[in-house]
């Protein structure tokens, strides 16, 4: 029983290096489109001369919505360039899937590979400062595991800190993340773009901000899920313009200038939520009110969605008087999920 279960491994063994797969990546999150569709790129490389590349997905334990496959060939072999491929799944918005991929000489199955969860859901990038990054208290983790954090390179669990993201604390992404999958049924990835302590004018392409490019790596984040892949930019930030005056009109005119030049970098129309966030205990309120007033010009000429508002969130919602406590944290995901729920008309369960 020992030999054959020796040989059996070595098959397997011998199997897996007969075929490497570089997508998908296991937890991987692919955007839905507004049919509620998606298309999971399916690459990698083949030896031994495969003529067919096959995929299907079946439906993980516990997911609770997606629609299995048969096997589908995602390349033949007028497109597998010594061994070289790159095919496309279509799937059904949900997950997580099982997705497995073969390659084929004629009849024969020569390889043989899988990965265990990928979705098809919804892709988010974060962007702003403090609060949309992690200086809240206590950290936060995911509930439910199709809640997953992208760190430029590996797809894995919502556990704060979030990639990407300044600061060790937590933050309000892996609870909004739950709210979404509870009501959608679909996995949900963030990536942040976020960094302390800036003003809009740091954000602005070309600029230099210490030792950092904000506008170059927030472009970076959003081309990686590539064309149309990213449902929002989700942006958290205007407290530092209340401590530096900025006008209603600078702000405005400023933030305007960023999401038209990652529309043109991004190759597709970038949606943008903007909240509402201008509070900071050492700013006055005619400041505070300039810069809210800029955020809602955004709103108002069609620029960005309206995103959280957070101003109204007192001293009882704070860690520190600036950053959000537990209280905060949980507040400030439900305000973010009232405004995707009212873009997108989602229907949530009462």
């Amino acid at each position: 029983m020992l030999f054959a279960a020796t040989i059996l491994a070595g098959c397997a063994a011998h199997a897996a290096d007969a075929l490497s797969i570089s997508l998908p990546l296991e937890l991987q999150v692919y955007q839905r489109d507004t049919q509620d569709q998606g298309v999971v790129t399916v690459s990698g490389v083949a030896q031994n001369g495969a003529d067919v590349i096959e995929a299907k997905a079946e439906l993980a334990p516990g997911a609770t919505r997606g629609k299995p496959t048969d096997w589908v060939q995602v390349a033949t072999k007028a497109g597998i360039d010594k061994g070289t491929f790159t095919g496309q799944l279509p799937l059904a918005a949900g997950g997580w899937y099982g997705i497995s991929i073969r390659a084929r000489q004629g009849k024969d199955v020569v390889a043989e590979v899988s990965i265990a969860k990928v979705g098809v859901g919804d892709v988010f990038v974060t962007a702003g400062q403090s609060n949309s990054a992690n200086y809240g208290k206590p950290r936060q983790a995911a509930k439910d595991d199709r809640v997953v954090y992208f760190n430029g390179k590996t797809f894995g669990p919502a556990k704060d800190p979030i990639p990407g993201g300044c600061g060790g604390g937590g933050s309000v992404w892996p609870i909004l993340g739950d709210h979404i999958v509870k009501a959608q049924g679909v996995p949900v990835c963030f990536r942040s773009a976020s960094l302390t302590w800036t003003e809009v004018k740091n954000w602005m392409p070309g600029v230099k901000y210490k030792k950092f490019q904000l506008y170059d790596n927030l472009a970076k984040c959003v081309g990686h899920f590539g064309k149309n892949g990213v449902r929002a930019v989700l942006w958290h930030q205007g407290e530092s313009d209340s401590l530096a005056k900025t006008s209603a009109a600078t702000y405005c005119e400023g933030l305007k200038t960023v999401i038209e030049a990652l529309n043109k970098d991004a190759g597709y129309q970038v949606p943008w939520f903007v909240a509402q966030a201008s509070f900071h205990p050492r700013s006055k309120k005619p400041q505070e009110d300039e810069v809210a007033k800029g955020q809602q010009l955004l709103w108002q000429k069609g620029i960005a969605h309206k995103g959280a508002v957070t101003d109204d969130l007192g001293q009882e919602y704070r860690c520190d008087k600036v950053h959000f406590n537990q209280r905060g944290l949980t507040a400030h995901a439900e305000k973010w999920f009232d405004a995707l729920v009212t873009q997108y008309k989602w229907k949530v369960a009462k």
